[in-house]
């Protein structure tokens, strides 16, 4: 074992012996509760994540129990793996010593080292996939072994069951390659391809959840990152998210991250360096995406970590290479000084309440007095850590007035603070009535079960206070009772519990109910329903004068028995094997028209057994566009996209270098069918795979019979 590898080891026993000793020891956060609840309802997805973060929690609290200590552990061995992945990664482009020095710096870094190591939330996994991701395709790169492809396509298929960020994975694969020139060959190549399939085919589970839920967790997640209007410039905005950025990696490294992101850009771009265009690639895109996004909506600080970690690579790099510079030791001493600190303060903060937060506030702000708390202990987040034992005794003192068989339902009217609640009373179904669509609504679809039941309504001063009466439908309120926290004899928090008496479900106000997500829907209503979607957004919504010239003619044409897509394809077809081999052209020629005539054989059977209404029968003459072409039955598969991508599969596998226009071709055939109002996109999608698949086997099994 060389020195640094020891050194990485040594580094790496004690900061996980030191995680270890604080994990249990610190109240549980609003976002890990909320994930430990996604435990307690295990399902293919969720509102708003992936199930991922979910499943791992449940392990672990099966095996540790429900308590801090089981929520946080996973984190804590997630990061040691990361840890080495980087290590590993770094080693490969560089050397031990940058791979050593950059994992200090992630164990320094608070973003990483206490939110990603200590707090259970979805970055910690996507931290592990996307370094093993990176890790892999450093591998494929040097190796040019086609076997890591499909690993890591299943990767990123876990990370894209992690973290919706993980999309971005490919997007940076694909930035290398085509700023690489000795590597642009792999989009020739079937890997790349079978690699993102994989990727989707891990995806599935996501997406058969939104299709029951109407598309809640991607409509949730688009408007949480894009916002619910149109864009709107704001350097406001765009300040404050660097600023919180600063603050999650430290504020001097940040200002050499900066810097490190300038000079890796231009060495890769520029200078086409590959070790800074590895980095680069990874970095760069989801850097770029959420810094945009943040000219004109709020963005957490945590959420293009993935960018700062793979950069982390090439800081170390650079902070090796100018290290003989005095003026630049200093510098990063005190910058890793200013780090370590930042790092050590919010968890013995935490813990032992040793920052005078008051001090820091104007005289008279700081004596300001809301319920009773001064606000120099309203705006000190680690007090949401404490209470919750005092709340849980409290609420089961309650309980326990009430028979075994006519308990009180316990509900509060935020989702946070629902999840708190419960991680707290497990035993114990806890409810969250919200004006705002969270995850709750779909776990709590049909409450008719609480009719005429009491329930305990719960609040406290972090969400102000609220007053049921003014929203919930019951016979009768008591006085709440009030609970106050104490730190260091100081109140610092107060719950207040109210009891209410007599539930009537049916009387409570539609948006605090599931009423707003719709119905849940069968797998099949949901794969109709968005089909039906994508329909009416292609047909109607990106209508335009543009289209409507190129594909009214196209569909005048095919209204008159003149298949524009057939006889564009056979021209196309007789010109490129011609061109291609003169002595194998009838061959050649005699294959495509079998493949051609199996493969429409195969649709036209399918049309029949499935016999599926066309749009306009569906809709309605007057509801959707059409041109020259009004039909009605026999809907799927589509023969013309067949038709298009039987002949696009043959041609790439006989003459492959015209890839692009065989792509083109088949993908504007599928689109031409939609647009014009005669097929559904399901139509269009087996009629690709049906034509696809029938040309693939039998070219394959052509040049297996005729060893060509």
């Amino acid at each position: 074992m060389s020195y640094y590898h020891k050194l990485f080891w040594i580094l790496t026993s004690i900061t996980t012996f030191i995680r270890l000793l604080v994990i249990g020891h610190l109240g549980i956060t609003v976002d890990e509760a909320h994930y430990w609840v996604y435990s307690k309802f295990l399902d293919l997805s969720y509102y708003d994540h992936p199930p991922m973060i979910g499943y791992i929690v449940k392990l672990f609290t099966e095996i540790f129990g429900i308590n801090e200590f089981a929520v946080r552990f996973p984190s804590v061995i997630i990061f040691i793996l990361t840890s080495w992945l980087f290590f590993l990664s770094a080693k490969k482009l560089f050397n031990e010593k940058t791979a050593f020095i950059g994992t200090v710096l992630l164990n320094i870094l608070p973003v990483f080292s206490f939110l990603g190591a200590v707090v259970t939330i979805p970055d910690s996994p996507l931290s592990l996939f996307w370094m093993l991701s990176f890790y892999l395709f450093i591998n494929i790169i040097e190796t040019s072994e086609k076997k890591y492809w499909y690993l890591l396509g299943f990767v990123v298929g876990l990370a894209f069951l992690t973290k919706y960020t993980a999309v971005m994975i490919f997007p940076s694969i694909i930035l290398f390659l085509l700023c690489s020139k000795q590597h642009r060959f792999w989009f020739a190549k079937k890997e790349l391809y079978i690699s993102i399939f994989i990727s989707f085919i891990c995806f599935i589970p996501v997406i058969l959840w939104n299709m029951e839920n109407n598309w809640a967790s991607f409509g949730f997640q688009l408007q949480h990152g894009f916002g619910k209007s149109l864009p709107k410039l704001s350097f406001t905005l765009f300040g404050r998210s660097i600023g919180a950025q600063a603050g999650y990696i430290s504020p001097l490294l940040f200002i050499f991250y900066c810097y490190a992101l300038f000079v890796c850009a231009k060495n890769a771009f520029i200078k086409k360096n590959k070790d800074a265009l590895f980095v680069a690639s990874f970095s760069l895109p989801v850097l770029f995406l959420f810094n945009s996004i943040a000219t004109f909506n709020e963005i957490l600080p945590h959420w293009p970590a993935m960018g700062y970690l793979t950069l982390t690579i090439y800081v170390a790099h650079l902070i090796i290479k100018f290290w003989e510079k005095k003026n630049f030791r200093i510098f990063i001493y005190i910058a890793c000084g200013l780090a370590i600190l930042m790092n050590l303060l919010v968890p013995i903060h935490a813990m032992f309440k040793i920052i005078p937060i008051g001090k820091f506030l104007p005289t008279e702000e700081a004596n300001k007095v809301e319920y009773g708390i001064s606000k120099s202990e309203i705006i000190d987040v680690t007090n949401d850590l404490y209470g919750w034992k005092e709340l849980s005794n409290k609420i089961n003192e309650i309980c326990q007035t009430y028979p075994v068989a006519n308990q009180p339902f316990i509900f509060t009217h935020k989702s946070y603070l629902a999840s708190q609640i419960f991680f707290y009373i497990p035993n114990n179904r806890v409810y969250c009535f919200s004006d705002k669509i969270d995850a709750y609504d779909l776990w709590q679809r049909d409450i008719s079960n609480l009719s005429n039941k009491d329930g305990l309504f719960i609040t406290s001063n972090f969400f102000d206070f609220k007053n049921p009466q003014e929203v919930y439908p019951f016979e009768k309120f008591e006085e709440p009772i009030e609970i106050p926290i104490y730190r260091n004899n100081k109140i610092v928090k107060k719950f207040w519990i109210t009891i209410c008496k007599k539930f009537i479900p049916q009387n409570l106000q539609s948006q605090y109910t599931a009423d707003i997500l719709g119905e849940k829907k069968t797998y099949q209503q949901g794969l109709i329903a968005t089909d039906h979607l994508i329909f009416k957004f292609i047909n109607s919504t990106i209508k335009n004068d543009f289209f409507d010239i190129i594909i009214s003619k196209i569909s005048y044409c095919d209204s008159k028995g003149l298949n524009p897509s057939f006889i564009i394809i056979i021209i196309l077809a007789l010109v490129i094997l011609r061109k291609e081999d003169k002595n194998k052209f009838w061959l050649l020629l005699a294959l495509f028209a079998c493949v051609l005539v199996s493969a429409s054989l195969v649709n036209y059977a399918i049309k029949d057994i499935v016999d599926r209404p066309r749009p306009l029968a569906v809709f309605g003459e007057g509801n959707i566009n059409v041109f020259f072409e009004f039909l009605h039955g026999k809907s799927f598969p589509s023969g013309h996209t067949e038709f298009a991508f039987t002949a696009m599969t043959f041609l790439l596998l006989i003459v492959p270098k015209y890839w692009y226009i065989y792509l083109l071709f088949a993908f504007g055939t599928a689109f031409e069918r939609i647009y014009s109002g005669c097929h559904f996109p399901l139509d269009t999608l087996a009629g690709a795979i049906i034509g696809s698949f029938v040309a693939y086997v039998m070219v394959k099994l052509f040049k297996k019979i005729y060893k060509i």
